[in-house]
């Protein structure tokens, strides 16, 4: 019973690593910030000279600290490492825990049309997927599964660009509507590891160096868009390791809306129990 457990929650492949890794569970307050992100995307002089002239530390913290007080957002865009190129969406809610990630691209044994969709309400994880007939969904009880209390990732990118040595202001660009700075700089692995400052929380800086080392990445280019109410709208990393190339970009949107992340309907979700039992059946 065991050994087929193990394998069931093995198979989940890239849609639990979604799940956990893009709900960081961090501290937001509940109702976030409605207004965030309505900056205009239309160029003005005025905000425009304010951005390009931003200090890349002050804004990065200032941003970094908006950020950790939203409750919920969207995140969509795409990612290449060594399994392959993607296209991913996400909607997160922090208190209480909510997320719905979904990856598209190559098609494996475990995602044979390319995508992993994964719902995460509570202790419950729902994964798309045929594990019993008939049904669209099985779904993985998470109860007392030690989950991450890092801040959410783009906190962590944002911070961890922070600390860099060569932060800098890149210039003024239109993200998703909106006007932002266009902050950038390199992270390199051994030196965050070894941080000390206050830009960056100890535990997002052990959580970050420790991605880093599980992508095989001893440095990335990490950039981070802001625009002018401090607000983040984009990030980007990307680098070249043990593993081959690695990049990441995400854009953010509805900081604070309800996203209504709901478990797919019952009838239509095979249970835990059920799939190891199907499991159980098909090795007789």
């Amino acid at each position: 019973m065991k050994a087929i457990r193990k394998s069931v929650v093995a198979a989940t492949g890239i849609a639990l690593a979604l799940s956990l890794a893009a709900c960081g569970g961090g501290g937001g307050d509940a109702g976030g910030d409605k207004a965030a992100g309505s900056s205009s995307g239309k160029s003005d002089n005025g905000a425009d000279k304010a951005l390009g002239a931003a200090d890349p530390a002050a804004m990065l913290k200032k941003a970094a600290a908006k950020g950790a007080e939203q409750n919920t957002y969207r995140m969509k865009g795409v990612r290449k490492d060594d399994k392959g190129d993607f296209t991913t969406e996400n909607a997160v809610q922090v208190k209480p825990d909510a997320s719905d990630g979904k990856d598209v691209g190559p098609k494996t044994a475990d995602t044979p049309d390319g995508i992993s969709h994964v719902i995460k309400v509570g202790d419950k994880m729902y994964l798309n997927g045929e594990k019993v007939p008939g049904k669209k969904w099985w779904t993985l009880n998470l109860e007392g599964a030690k989950g991450r209390d890092a801040s959410e990732p783009f906190v962590q990118l944002t911070t961890a660009l922070a600390t860099a040595k060569d932060v800098r202001n890149a210039g003024v660009e239109t993200v998703g509507g909106r006007r932002a700075a266009h902050f950038e700089g390199t992270v390199v692995r051994s030196e965050l590891a070894a941080y000390k400052g206050d830009a960056m929380k100890e535990k997002d800086r052990d959580d970050y160096a420790k991605d880093l080392k599980e992508e095989g990445l001893e440095k990335v280019t990490i950039g981070v868009w802001v625009d002018k109410d401090g607000v983040i709208a984009k990030t980007e990393e990307s680098g070249k390791g043990s593993k081959g190339e690695y990049h990441r970009a995400d854009e953010y949107s509805d900081f604070g809306a309800d996203l209504k992340i709901q478990a797919p309907p019952a009838a239509e979700t095979a249970t835990e129990k059920e799939v190891i039992e199907y499991e159980m059946k098909k090795q007789k």
